[in-house]
């Protein structure tokens, strides 16, 4: 009798287990979104960073020649050491494009950064790829057609 006692009080009864694993099911649920979005957030700061650089450089070749560089084909006349050609410009998740802008401001431009669909990585909650916008006029960097960049990424 009492060696069918202790067989009995020893390890995980099937209930125990199932709890366990619902528990971590649940968690998981939880973490993976998040960090998709933590992830997608680090990607989106090296479109911030070109963006800015870009606009640190435009505002000292505006002092020395008077106007903006509308065009990509232009760039170069940028004194910022691009790692890389157009259209990355050395960047791993995005293309760039800078271009004269809208608005009713001058000199204005504006500088796109649109994420690569190549990048493995991209959560469709972002759709098929999205765009950073920056314009000159507004001063304000946007993500058009992305409500939820806006509400993760911010500005």
């Amino acid at each position: 009798m009492k060696n069918g006692i202790r067989n009995a009080e020893r390890g995980f009864t099937l209930i125990e287990l199932l709890v366990v694993v619902l528990i971590i099911g649940i968690l998981a649920s939880i973490a993976i979104p998040q960090y998709f979005k933590v992830v997608e957030r680090a990607r989106v700061s090296e479109g911030h960073n070109f963006i800015s650089s870009v606009k640190q450089a435009q505002e000292r070749y505006l002092a020395r020649q008077g106007r903006y560089v509308t065009q990509n084909a232009d760039i170069g006349q940028l004194d910022i050491d691009f790692s890389g050609t157009t259209p990355t410009f050395g960047m791993t998740n995005y293309n760039a494009t800078l271009a004269a802008g809208g608005g009713t401001c001058d000199p204005k431009y504006n500088v796109a950064v649109r994420r690569l669909t190549t990048v493995a990585g991209l959560a469709t909650r972002y759709g098929a790829a999205y765009t950073i916008l920056y314009e000159r006029c507004t001063a304000a960097i946007t993500y058009p057609s992305c409500a939820n960049c806006t509400i993760d990424f911010g500005v």
